[in-house]
């Protein structure tokens, strides 16, 4: 009787020792302040060997990385070494290479520790280190893909606007002839000219704003410009219209990323420990409690805390509300961990049913009936998920995850997806991060989007309209406009008639006319060149525009405004530089050196140029 109660008792504690050994894990974010606390107190023992438990915990809750961590101990390590403390010093800088080996605050951090000691040789390395390093989790990337297309979007702005200044003082002029000329058919008189100058800036008039001015000018130029001026009429008024979508979309991007269902994905996604985005889920799930993913999510972070429970209990609440086979294979993983083979093969039956082509589950069954010693169910399964995935699963079988299984992790797109119904709804304004959502019909109701779809759609029909007709044009050499009116349309058509008496065919006038005729073209020309001089001076690649260039000049312009909007707004957006000075000054130097060289290519040549005879 005895002996049984023994066997009783020993199976009894066989069955339940890794449930016990489980619940007495703690989580990470209960070891990392011990950490700390060891090293503040000058126990460097005691702090690496929090840490090594800490690394130890994560390969047992397959995380990979603590980026908030790393953050930490780079701090440290970086006040360290203003108080001379060396030991914590490389203590802080070894535990966040060891926390977050692609953290770019980190490195960033080192380099500014590093500039504070003036110690060049390690600062500037760190910062290009820092740079590369910005590419390789999602968020330093979304982030720094949105600072770099508002800098491109004010660029582009602000070339719009200068480009449609070159076209009217291009052809301003002209435009005003032909409105004289329109208008003289029904009215005498001195209000012809007054009138024909007020439609030059007809939307001022009318309380349409300068914004609308710019692409009205568009349209009324677009018959006198050239083939590549029209071209680019229609691009920069294509490109301006879709700023505000753009800008609302990088807004959304900026705030978004931050919220607590994209948070939760990219910290499932790339095995990052985030202690917030667990108590950020909870309060979500607490008010949407009816979202399959957000249950899915949420077991997702409580695994990377050890509780497994807690875990299985959202994933099958996230079953409850939608049978999905991403849940199917967590929970197959939890029962695989539980050595439960046989339930844990069931889920994963049951996740092949529901998508054939999830390869993560053929993948997992393949290793939990090698766990049972059926290697040729085991053989293929792993050819299925072959099949289905060649290049990851070979990748998994080469290097596999330490638990074996792989958790499956909902796409971060979906969350993006999940995260902009929730704002949209309204239902969790009240929680922090849940705001923010897209709506590109909603957000093309502005009026610049709509001034540039009419003036991509009049600009042309306005062209071909008047193109029977003619347009006005100016002289090359004294600025005189004329249409078909004023000259015969057999003579040339880019000199007035008194400059095709003088210059082309040379025949009889007159001594005075002729003088006349030279100083006025002189005095032209010599204005032409001082405004083109002036506009090159502090608008470089307006020059060229003015002088017909058009390629050089946008392109010009654009880069120009470009380095100088980076150097004004580099770490005024989106917060990827925080802990970098360094790396703030880096960039600002950058931007002005090449905003200087991109002045003197465009502007010196213009300073070089003499009046034409």
């Amino acid at each position: 009787m005895a002996r049984q109660l023994i066997c009783s008792v020993l199976l009894v504690w066989v069955c339940l020792g890794p449930i016990a050994a489980r619940a007495e894990q703690i989580a990470p974010r209960d070891i990392w302040p011990q950490a700390t606390a060891a090293i503040d107190n000058g126990d460097v023992d005691t702090a690496n060997k929090k840490t090594n438990e800490l690394i130890d915990l994560a390969k047992a809750y397959g995380i990979k990385t603590f980026p908030l961590y790393a953050v930490s101990a780079a701090a440290l390590a970086r006040q360290a070494s203003t108080k001379g403390n060396r030991i914590a010093v490389d203590w802080g800088y070894k535990a966040a290479d060891t926390l977050d080996p692609g953290s770019p605050s980190v490195a960033f951090t080192r380099a500014d520790s590093a500039r504070d000691q003036q110690m060049w040789a390690n600062a500037l390395p760190a910062a290009a280190s820092g740079f590369a390093k910005l590419f390789t989790n999602y968020r330093s990337r979304l982030l720094s893909r949105s600072d770099l297309l508002i800098v491109i979007t004010l660029a582009l702005l602000v070339t719009g606007v200068i480009f449609s200044l070159a076209l009217f003082i291009r052809y301003a002029r002209s435009m005003a002839h032909d409105f004289r000329e329109i208008i003289g058919k029904r009215l005498r008189g001195g209000s012809v000219s007054v009138l024909a100058f007020a439609l030059l800036f007809l939307p001022l008039f009318v309380w349409l704003g300068p914004v609308w001015l710019i692409f009205y000018w568009f349209v009324i130029f677009f018959g006198y410009a050239r083939a590549g001026e029209r071209l680019l009429i229609l691009v920069l008024a294509l490109l301006i219209a879709a700023a505000p979508l753009t800008l609302d979309l990088l807004s959304h991007w900026i705030a978004g990323v931050d919220g607590p269902v994209v948070m939760s994905a990219i910290a499932s996604e790339e095995q990052a420990y985030q202690p917030e985005a667990l108590r950020r889920m909870q309060e979500l799930v607490n008010i949407v409690p009816d979202n399959a993913i957000l249950h899915l999510l949420l077991g997702n972070l409580l695994l990377q805390e050890g509780n497994e429970p807690q875990a299985a209990v959202h994933y099958r609440r996230s079953l409850e509300l939608r049978d999905s086979a991403g849940a199917h294979v967590n929970l197959g993983n939890l029962h695989f961990l539980d050595n439960d083979f046989s339930s844990a093969i069931t889920e994963y039956q049951r996740a092949e049913q529901l998508d054939p082509r999830m390869a993560i589950a053929f993948y997992n069954h393949s290793i939990a009936s090698g766990e049972t010693y059926k290697f040729d169910e085991q053989a293929q399964k792993l050819d299925q998920a072959k099949r289905i995935d060649r290049a990851y699963i070979e990748r998994l079988s080469s290097n596999p995850p330490s638990q074996k299984i792989v958790m499956y992790r909902p796409p971060i797109s979906q969350a993006w997806d999940v995260s902009s119904a929730i704002a949209r709804n309204g239902t969790a304004r009240t929680l922090f991060g849940n705001y923010s959502w897209f709506d590109p019909l909603l957000s093309a109701q502005n009026p610049i989007s709509l001034a540039g779809a009419l003036a991509l759609v009049f600009a042309p029909l306005i062209f071909l309209k008047r193109r029977r007709h003619g347009f006005a044009g100016a002289c090359i050499k004294c600025g005189r406009t004329f249409c078909h009116r004023c000259k015969s349309a057999r003579e040339s058509s880019t000199y007035c008639t008194q400059c095709i008496h003088i210059y082309l065919k040379r025949d009889g006038v007159s001594l005075d006319t002729k003088r006349a005729k030279l100083e006025e073209v002189g005095d032209h020309q010599s204005g032409v060149l001082r405004r083109n001089k002036l506009f090159g001076t502090f608008l470089p690649g307006s020059a060229q525009l003015l002088e017909g260039r058009t390629g050089a000049g946008i392109v010009g312009l654009f880069a120009f405004f470009f380095f100088v909007g980076l150097a004004l707004l580099v770490g005024r957006l989106a917060p990827i530089l925080v802990p970098g000075d360094l790396p703030r000054l880096m960039l600002r130097a950058l931007a002005i050196a090449l905003a200087v060289l991109t002045w003197f290519l465009l502007t010196l040549p213009v300073y070089r140029r003499r009046a034409a005879a």
